[in-house]
């Protein structure tokens, strides 16, 4: 079976020409380990369940130590080796200018998939709807580190949450575990178009999050009939 992707054709608004557009995947949601080893299980194995979570975990587990012990490591799927960033004046290691960095590329088994799968284009966008950036107020921070029982600001598109449904409002899903926290209606502090101020819980659990943010907000000022979401690019680490 072919793979296919669904895109929303969207204006390039840095062009003047009319018939310029990009495209963009519609978001899919996102899934964890526990949702691909479900998929494995529904397409038949002779192992159970803790049998491939184990066998995954101890695979990731190496890999990880050899690209960390120096190696460039090839999946497959995807090809990583390890990078230092910063500049040295001399043989001391610095936390505020130097960092450790892991250059990851797609390998060959992926390289041949995307060459496979098909591309659907569904329609115009009606109003392009991303989140661009997230802030630690507290510490500056802009690489996605949080901190529970403080604010962040979010910047982006079309990102004001508006709507009667349910669904409505910013939640964090844990990665390994699937677990979803909403945020209450008066944890967002400042609700506009393209910036939000939101505290998070204090009781909120340390660890990987992906960020969803749910409405049924457009720029016309009328309500979708069903609320849309979008989730930030990379996950975010509360602590």
């Amino acid at each position: 079976m072919s793979n296919l992707l669904k895109v929303w054709l969207r204006k390039n608004n840095l062009t003047e020409d009319p018939t310029d557009y990009m495209a963009v995947v519609s978001g899919m949601g996102s899934k964890n380990l526990n949702d691909i080893i479900n998929e494995i299980m529904k397409d038949g194995t002779e192992n159970d369940r803790s049998t491939i979570m184990g066998i995954v975990t101890r695979f990731q587990q190496k890999a990880i130590e050899m690209v960390l012990s120096g190696h460039s490591v090839n999946t497959g799927m995807i090809y990583m080796r390890p990078v230092i960033k910063g500049s040295f004046r001399g043989k001391i290691w610095n936390p505020e200018q130097h960092s450790i960095y892991v250059a990851i590329n797609q390998g060959m088994q992926l390289r041949q998939e995307i060459s496979e799968t098909r591309v659907d284009f569904l329609a115009e966008e009606p109003d392009s709807m991303e989140i661009n950036s997230i802030t630690n107020k507290v510490t500056g921070a802009t690489d996605g580190t949080l901190t529970k029982g403080r604010t962040a600001e979010l910047k982006g598109t079309t990102i004001k949450i508006e709507g009667i449904d349910p669904a409505c409002g910013i939640s964090f899903k844990n990665t390994t575990t699937g677990d979803i926290i909403k945020l209450p209606a008066d944890a967002i502090v400042i609700n506009e178009p393209s910036r939000l101020l939101i505290e998070l819980p204090v009781d909120i659990e340390s660890g990987e999050y992906e960020l969803i943010l749910t409405s049924q907000f457009t720029k016309s000022n009328i309500l979708l009939k069903s609320p849309r979401s979008t989730s930030f690019s990379v996950p975010v680490i509360i602590s």
